[in-house]
């Protein structure tokens, strides 16, 4: 029986490399309960998020520490905080990019594994050659199914979607762009690509997504964009699935 080709393999054909290693797998599943939880709440999460990541952290004595004391109690059972000087901070570089959109990555390859890839990497740069040039690039999850590729860009931004910031407005796009690129760069015909972004995109109210040009220039692109209101586990299985079987859903 042949076995199946490799992510590497695969992308070996294409003109790429992986360089470097890239998530620690086994780090990624003893963090399942956390990233669950923090995806479960990440409305909540992202305020805490951001003050962990200042240097001077936030007071114990603090009510948000009191009412978010689970989840500030697992981060500091998995070494992610500790305590200093009477405040909770984040212990090292390693624990802020875990805080800053790690966790996020680390969500999509669980995902990506319950929906079925039948590998999976993240955090992963890539070398290519084309020619004469050469370069890198940062993919946040490579999944496989078959010898089949999809490609999945994580983006841990605000939650709420302000249509006058225009800076948040510019993230999104350039998210959507680098994207496509990467499925245009490294994919092949009938292979996804998708954003996993932790941005409200969607207006329940009105029926309607919050950013249309976004939204249309993602379908003209092929391009699956998971918005907040998929970060729920199940619902994130089925999208990241639809990455990982090359399947166009109805979102």
């Amino acid at each position: 029986m042949m076995r199946s080709k490799s992510i590497a393999d695969i992308l070996e054909e294409r003109g790429a490399f992986l360089k470097g290693k890239p998530g620690d797998e086994n780090v990624a599943r003893s963090r399942e309960p956390l990233l669950k939880a923090i995806e479960h709440n990440y409305t909540l999460f992202e305020p805490l998020r951001d003050r962990l990541l200042t240097k001077a952290g936030i007071p114990e004595q603090e009510a948000v520490v009191q009412d978010m004391a689970g989840l500030i109690d697992h981060m500091l059972s998995l070494d992610l905080l500790m305590r200093e000087d009477g405040a909770v901070v984040a212990r090292d570089a390693a624990a802020r990019r875990f805080l800053s959109g790690g966790w996020l990555e680390e969500l999509a390859w669980l995902a990506a594994m319950e929906a079925g890839a039948d590998e999976a990497i993240f955090s992963q740069v890539l070398g290519w050659k084309v020619g004469d040039f050469y370069g890198e690039n940062e993919i946040d999850v490579i999944v496989r199914k078959g010898d089949s590729l999809g490609f999945v860009s994580c983006k841990a931004l605000h939650s709420e979607f302000n249509s006058d910031n225009r800076k948040h407005r510019n993230r999104l796009m350039d998210a959507l762009h680098e994207a496509d690129n990467l499925c245009d760069h490294f994919g092949r015909e009938g292979e996804r690509v998708g954003i996993l972004v932790t941005t409200d995109l969607i207006d329940e109210a009105r029926n309607q997504p919050r950013y249309m040009a976004l939204m249309g220039k993602a379908a003209v692109l092929d391009v699956r964009i998971i918005p907040l209101e998929e970060l729920e586990w199940d619902p994130l299985v089925t999208a990241i699935g639809e990455i990982v079987h090359g399947r166009r859903g109805t979102a």
